[in-house]
């Protein structure tokens, strides 16, 4: 009798547990953008967009897809995070990408960054090394504007 109560605490709890305690809420941000004021030229700046873009997309995921020095453009592909998503009971592994855009002129350079479109998930059963949401991307969208601005102002050249 202990093990058939026992059995159907357990039956009813996985129930509970894998039928509507999660949900999946689309999130769309818009475009971040910044701009810092240099004294230094277009083709200098270019250099140092493009060093800065190299030593970031430290994943192979992560991808300068264009850069036209004469334009003063560099845009990439860069690698938010590799999250799951669920449905019903199958998990798919689901990678979220920002493009990231940096335009450049004598004494300016602009970075936008633009997040794709995601879903967050929000479930007390979801561990938090699988959770990511709008918060946890403007958190790193703001990271990498302050990274960039700290690299273009300081002064990174070595003499030979």
């Amino acid at each position: 009798m202990k093990k058939i109560t026992l059995l159907a605490i357990a039956f009813v709890s996985f129930l509970f547990f894998s039928c509507g305690t999660q949900r999946s809420i689309p999130v769309q941000i818009e475009s971040i953008s910044s701009v810092v004021d240099l004294n230094n030229d277009q083709d200098k700046l270019f250099i140092k967009a493009n060093n800065w873009m190299v030593g970031k997309f430290n994943n192979a995921k992560s991808v300068i897809q264009f850069s036209d020095k004469e334009a003063g453009v560099v845009t990439g592909k860069y690698l938010l995070r590799s999250t799951y998503e669920f449905s019903g009971m199958t998990t798919t592994e689901r990678d979220v990408y920002s493009i990231i855009k940096i335009q450049l002129k004598d004494n300016a350079a602009r970075i936008t960054i633009t997040p794709e479109s995601f879903n967050a998930l929000t479930s007390t059963l979801i561990a938090e090394p699988y959770r990511f949401n709008e918060e946890d991307v403007k958190i790193q969208i703001n990271e990498l504007i302050a990274s960039f601005e700290d690299y273009m102002k300081n002064d990174t050249s070595s003499e030979w």
